[in-house]
């Protein structure tokens, strides 16, 4: 189920969640390819409700100025689509928001604006997440304050968009 705003997932989610453990995944999700379902399939066996925050258009263009190839809500509807997904949540970047928890670089800054207001609205057991040094100690402050549980992936070898948009480019 897609959901619009972070107090909408959080309704839902307070219907079912006694006794089970929420576990977050977040991620661009733009060209979908294997790595993104291998990740998605690894967050689902962390615990029982699978909550998907899909960075916005303007999330993702920070990253990258060429992208997202793919739109938002086409992005969340296939991520939705996917069996081991409960919810989705489009998550944005708003550069006016208040951080309360201090970011030690400008990805790591990025990354708490996007996410911030999830991890305070939804409270997951665990944040599901791909190994990343430049973001760890960030993740570490948002485990400690909102009492998540972190549980790290192995970065993917298989395929990435970057990998893919640069085969293309080559061809």
């Amino acid at each position: 189920m897609i959901c619009t705003s972070i107090d909408e997932l959080s309704r839902n989610i307070e219907k079912i969640r006694k006794g089970k453990k929420v576990v977050l995944a977040t991620g661009s999700f733009d060209l979908f390819h294997y790595d993104h379902l291998k990740y998605l399939e690894g967050a689902k066996k962390q615990g029982d409700i699978l909550v998907v925050a899909v960075k916005s258009d303007k999330a993702v263009n920070k990253k990258s100025p060429e992208r997202p190839i793919i739109c938002e809500e086409h992005r969340a509807a296939i991520v939705d689509g996917i069996k081991h997904v409960d919810f989705t949540i489009i998550m944005d970047y708003d550069e006016m928001l208040q951080l309360e928890l201090k970011a030690e670089n400008a990805r790591q800054r990025e990354w708490l604006i996007i996410f911030q207001e999830l991890f305070k609205g939804l409270r997951p057991d665990i944040l599901y997440h791909e190994d990343n040094p430049i973001l760890q100690s960030a993740r570490e402050k948002v485990f400690e304050k909102y009492g998540i549980t972190g549980i790290k992936k192995k970065r993917g070898e298989n395929a990435s968009t970057t990998g893919i948009v640069n085969k293309l480019r080559a061809v």
